[in-house]
């Protein structure tokens, strides 16, 4: 008889949203990012569904469901990799020494990581993830378990630790860069939004924003 009911994979999204539970997150952001720009920026863990319950003006295309289009889900060679502790996601370096002294553990695995939250075939997130994996148990899951990347948080039952590094915007765009945390996991991600996104439907993603216009505020 199959065991497939009590199997919590069966149940677990295969992605990062809604991974933890809610709690209050005082931040001071910018002026320069509106009411509800600035409630996906600090949203730790829960922006899939708050996206796809906002339905505000004429952005027709919320108040539905948000689904998640993985585009890549990479095993990086962490020999050619050399250990490094300072990451690039996109055009933004970082350095992971602040997550937890955990990094002093050698990197067993590593994944390059990009997905896309889409709503009616029109993307409205972007996420670039580096993940990190120093724990052995950990590997044995992803290799041997089929417990997928985005599950891990949920499938452990831990409650990783959030961190809004940077925030910014182009002419284009508007993004975030944070860190999730629990022992033997890092992740580092970078979501980029499209800035017309809560004025009219036809807010969406269409390639990197790159004209040199980038506004960057580090979050302390």
């Amino acid at each position: 008889m199959s065991n497939s009911h009590n199997d919590p994979r069966t149940s677990i999204p295969n992605n990062f949203g809604d991974v933890m539970s809610s709690r209050t997150t005082t931040l001071l952001l910018p002026n320069e990012f509106s009411g509800l720009e600035r409630i996906c920026l600090t949203a730790n863990g829960n922006l899939q569904r708050i996206l796809s319950k906002i339905n505000f003006l004429n952005s027709s295309w919320f108040n539905k469901t948000v689904t998640i289009d993985i585009v890549k889900n990479d095993s990086v060679d962490i020999k050619m990799e050399a250990q490094k502790t300072t990451f690039t996601i996109g055009n933004l370096n970082y350095n992971d020494g602040h997550v937890n002294n955990c990094n002093e553990l050698p990197i067993l695995k590593r994944f390059d990581r990009e997905v896309n939250l889409v709503c009616e075939d029109k993307i409205v997130c972007n996420a670039k993830s580096d993940v990190i994996i120093r724990d052995n148990i950990i590997v044995q899951l992803i290799e041997h378990e089929g417990v997928g990347i985005g599950q891990l948080f949920r499938y452990l039952d831990k409650l990783p630790s959030f961190h809004l590094n940077y925030v910014g915007r182009t002419e284009k765009t508007w993004w975030r860069e944070y860190s999730l945390y629990i022992p033997g996991v890092e992740c580092h991600i970078k979501e980029t939004f499209p800035s017309n996104m809560f004025e009219h439907s036809e807010g969406t993603i269409d390639g990197d924003d790159n004209d040199g216009s980038t506004k960057t505020w580090k979050i302390v």
